[in-house]
């Protein structure tokens, strides 16, 4: 009997984090449903403020040199990252959907709570706790970046290097000759030490034309942080065993302007564990060649002046790339100067894309972003334009396991689409990333780590999304999936069944999975989902698979989805209307829905395939009845180790003989026809024995026109 491969619990958790003046981030939590049991809605809690973590240290000692007349140059400060915020409240999972508890005292009204749960056929979790408010700014300087030797001498530092005889100053946005006095004793003296290039601006700072942007000048320091571990200001929630890290601290010792801005680390889990990489839109640069350091970071202080979003742009194109996958989401949010302690005063969204370039409305940002297009919840006034001074994307954490990032930021703009993004497409099939566990975790953590999933690019540039599925038994198995691109290898599975007991369905899936409401886990929009029969040219797929036990209890299948009408509302966790299975590989031990003795066969795509038919007998949420058909196609030429072929002929041989397989369908109630429309195809494994799956590989790509 075939399993479903839909339930996901998709955790998205409201986080703040102060700016380089102000930067507060909140978090986004849409929910999202699947199959094999029920469903179960992401929630969102937490409150507004900061965490910050220890500053760095010193800027470089000066140097010495013949003496000669013109200023000494400066070298920044040290490197530690300001503070953050952290990340919101738990999740509930019960029927009710609780929310998070309110957040950390602040010197705004309290926090944000999270989001209704959804329906599930496990016990509900219990809300955690929210984050709570801005820290304080870390670090120590021990040096002021550069002093003066002698009468004029030199200054060596990190901003820039002063030497005696020439007066050149080199730092890190390019070189600038001299233009200080001369003595008989000495040369001259370079006029800008630690500045970068001509403009004076400081090291770690950005501007827009650095990208070729002409929509928008926006401009001033990058600046990162990570969530607060102890000795934290009063009301921040502390996370007093993290490990989150990000490197670096900051973009000081960038060698030039502009980027590309990549971070690396590890982000705790913990819901109020963050990572954030922010921009400053407005800043001025103030001579000081630490403007920008981590150590001058003031978290709690308003922001520089806000300016308005350029006429005519209706959102923000960001061109972005990401070697290790955020395991949860990735967002972006806009603030104004009040930001930091007023939560109408920020809004944010969920980067739903696998890579860049992205466009994320401006519709789409909402003080409460957690909640929109859950039913029954209020996620605030969407943006309408007001004045901003600062962009920030973050990586939130998760009670499933520690969570690495390595993403890359090459540059954004206001604009119109995501040919808009400034800057050169990252490679596509090049992220690398895990989901699941491969220990033994309790409770929601353990179901968390089940139904994990995460967003990819193909080889062939399109989104896919990888999905541990670990449905059978989430809260008492693990199963972990490592994956690069649209492919991923079984690193285990514990799970045991047998007969009709699936333990999980680990695959690769286009289309929404039930999340109709678009985000992270849906490719609709990339793949052209849903798309009516009547109206599909081809459905052009391959399928390759590797590994496991020879001879094992588990499938290498197709299972593709459809639905008499196009989902518009709700969300659905399995075949809305029915189902056509093609297996690549059948193991003795297990078989299709349907008898034996009613089968029929069919010779497509080079091979000759017996077909089974049955109804589902189940139903789900967003489903008709149980009476749904269920057509699948087993290879007589078992194992197919590779199939790449028009999946649209079999959908064909299912529509001409929908009658003929209702009839003979021992309780199928619906025939396949062309006016329905397909909304997912996965590709991947039913496995009925945990320990026969480990090492199977699955590469997996689907076009449709």
């Amino acid at each position: 009997m075939t399993s479903r491969a839909a339930r996901d619990n998709n955790i998205f958790r409201l986080l703040f984090m102060p700016a380089f003046a102000i930067g507060l981030v909140a978090g986004c939590a849409p929910a999202s449903s699947g199959g094999g049991g029920g469903s179960v809605a992401g929630q969102a809690g937490g409150s507004n403020g900061g965490n910050i973590i220890q500053g760095g240290d010193t800027g470089s000692p000066a140097g010495n040199g013949p003496a000669g007349n013109g200023p000494a140059g400066n070298g920044p400060a040290g490197n530690g990252p300001a503070g953050n915020t952290g990340s919101p409240g738990g999740m509930t999972s019960n029927p009710a959907g609780n929310t998070g508890n309110p957040g950390g005292t602040t010197s705004n009204p309290g926090g944000i709570t999270g989001n209704p749960g959804g329906t599930t056929s496990n016990p509900g979790g219990t809300t955690g706790n929210p984050a709570g408010n801005t820290g304080n700014p870390g670090g120590t300087t021990t040096s002021t970046g550069g002093t003066t030797k002698a009468s004029g001498g030199t200054t060596t530092s990190t901003g820039g290097t002063t030497k005696a005889s020439g007066g050149t100053t080199t730092s890190p946005g390019g070189t600038t000759t001299s233009s200080g006095g001369t003595t008989s004793a000495g040369g001259t003296t370079g006029s800008s030490a630690g500045s970068t290039g001509s403009t004076g601006n400081p090291p770690g700072w950005w501007q827009t034309s650095d990208w070729g942007v002409t929509s928008a000048n926006w401009h001033g320091c990058v600046w990162t942080g990570v969530d607060c571990k102890s000795n934290c200001s009063a009301g921040i929630v502390a996370v007093p065993n993290s490990t989150t890290s990000i490197t670096p601290l900051d973009f000081t010792a960038a060698t030039t302007e502009g980027g590309p801005y990549e971070v690396t680390g590890t982000v705790f889990n913990d819901y109020n564990s963050v990572a954030l990489l922010g921009f400053d839109l407005t800043d001025t640069p103030s001579g000081d060649t630490q403007q920008c350091s981590s150590a001058k970071r003031n978290p709690a202080a308003d922001g520089p002046p806000a300016i308005a979003m350029p006429s005519g742009a209706t959102g923000i194109a960001i061109n972005w790339s990401a070697k290790i996958a955020p395991v949860t989401s990735f967002r972006i949010q806009i603030q104004g100067v009040k930001g930091a302690t007023d939560p109408t005063a920020r809004w944010c969204a969920t980067i739903t894309d696998a890579s860049g370039p992205s466009f994320v409305k401006l519709s789409d940002f909402y003080p409460s972003c957690w909640y929109v297009g859950v039913a029954g919840q209020n996620p605030g006034t969407a943006y309408a334009g007001q004045p901003i001074d600062a962009v920030v994307f973050l990586v939130p954490g998760t009670t499933t396991a520690k969570a690495p990032f390595d993403f890359t930021i090459v540059g954004f703009a206001p604009g119109t689409s995501a040919a808009d993004a400034p800057g050169k497409a990252a490679a596509c099939g090049t992220t690398t990333g895990t989901v699941g566990s491969t220990t033994q975790l309790s409770g929601q953590p353990a179901i968390d780590a089940s139904m994990q999933r995460a967003a990819v690019t193909g080889t062939d540039c399109k989104k896919y999304i990888i999905n541990n599925n670990n449905w059978g038994n989430e809260s008492t198995t693990y199963q972990s999936l490592s994956y690069t691109g649209n492919t991923f290898t079984d690193t285990v599975t514990s799970g045991s069944g047998g007969g009709a007991n699936v333990v999980s369905f680990p695959s690769i899936y286009i289309g929404a999975n039930g999340q109709i409401g678009g985000g992270t886990f849906n490719t609709w929009a990339d793949s052209g989902l849903p798309k009516q029969i009547s109206t599909m040219t081809s459905v052009k797929t391959e399928f390759k698979w590797s590994g496991g036990t020879s001879g094992g209890n588990y499938n290498a299948t197709y299972d593709v989805w459809f639905a008499k009408t196009q989902p518009t509302a709700g969300g659905y966790n399995d075949g809305v209307s029915g189902l056509l299975m093609v297996w690549l590989y059948k193991p003795g031990a297990s078989q299709p829905i349907g008898s034996a003795g009613n089968t029929r066969t069919a010779t497509i795509a080079g091979h000759t395939w017996t077909v089974w038919r049955g109804p589902r007998n189940t139903t789900a949420t967003g489903t008709d009845g149980t009476g749904r058909p269920v057509i699948s196609y087993v290879a007589n030429d078992s194992p197919v180790k590779d199939l790449n072929f028009d999946l649209k002929d079999f959908i064909n041989d299912a529509v001409t003989n929908g009658s003929a397989d209702m009839s003979a369908g021992g309780g199928i109630t619906q025939a396949f026809s062309s006016s329905w429309w397909l909304t997912d195809v996965f590709a991947g494994f039913e496995i009925w024995n945990g320990s026969d799956a480990k090492g199977l590989q699955d590469t997996f790509t689907c076009v449709v026109k």
